[in-house]
This record gives C-alpha cells, structure tokens and sequence, in this order.
C-alpha cells in the first residue's frame, strides 16, 4: 500500500502533466479550464478514496492534497514563459510576436474570438499588472516570478 504522499508525487508528476503539455500557449477559455478541473478532481477523488456520497467539496479536496487547481498552474506557466518572452531582445520573433495582430478584413459582427494574447491580458489584469507597464515588471526577474505564482485577485478567497 502506498502512502498519499507518494500517490500525490507520483500523480503530480506523471499525471499533470499529460494533460498541461505545452499549456503555455494555450487560449484560456471557461470551457477549457473546467475541463482541467473536473480531470483533476476527479483524479484527485480517486486517490483520496472520495465518492459523491461523502460531500466533500472541491477545496476541501484541494485543501486535504495541497495541490492547486490545474487552470491556476496553467495561468502560471503561461506568465512564466511570456516573462522569458519579454525579456528577449527586440528583434526576436518570439519578442515580435506579443505585440502582433494579424491584418485582416476588420471586425466581424460576432463577438471576436478568444486569441492567446487577450488570454495573456486578462491574467495580467487579474493580477494587477497594466498592459503600458508589463515591460517594466518583467525585468525584474523576482517580482515577475512572485507575480507568476500567485493566483489571480478574482479568485482569492476570503
């Protein structure tokens, strides 16, 4: 029998990051992140031998493994690799890039789709970041990297 400290090891590294791969470059969408979530707690479920019968909610699950929501650790990875992105000289593709916007026939009368880089915008404004001043942060390697790995204000608990 394996302890839950070796299962929650074994699942973190083997596991995770299955679905997570190359989540850096990933659009994030409610659908997208529910999807990482259900798979995560329902694996998380089976490692603590939790059924629906026992009414144990998501934190509390989450709480009892220390492990974070997968769509928290997606937002991380993707600021961590837009940081190194940052950084880059200017003439860089990479560099280029994040300021780029592809010219097209104009706005269509639907809603404009979700496109990586607003997906980048958005988790700068959850964590307080304006867009004019993203250049200036992520020279500064150590708060780019506490900003990184805090989760958004909008889904702090109080």
């Amino acid at each position: 029998m394996l302890s839950l400290k070796i299962k929650l090891d074994l699942y973190t590294s083997l596991i995770v990051s299955t679905p997570t791969y190359a989540s850096e470059t990933w659009k994030s969408t409610a659908k997208i992140c529910q999807q990482l979530d259900v798979f995560h707690q329902r694996n998380l479920r089976k490692i603590l031998g939790i059924t629906w019968k026992d009414l144990m909610t998501n934190m509390e699950v989450l709480c009892r493994t220390g492990q974070r929501r997968l769509q928290d650790i997606v937002a991380e990875r993707r600021l961590r690799m837009v940081g190194h992105i940052i950084r880059m000289p200017p003439g860089r593709p990479a560099n280029h890039a994040m300021s780029w916007t592809p010219c097209g026939s104009g706005r269509r009368r639907s809603r404009p789709t979700k496109t990586w880089q607003s997906t980048f915008k958005e988790d700068l404004v959850d964590r307080g970041v304006d867009w004019n001043s993203v250049r200036a942060v992520a020279t500064n390697r150590s708060r780019w990297r506490t900003l990184a790995a805090h989760c958004p204000v909008k889904d702090r608990r109080i």
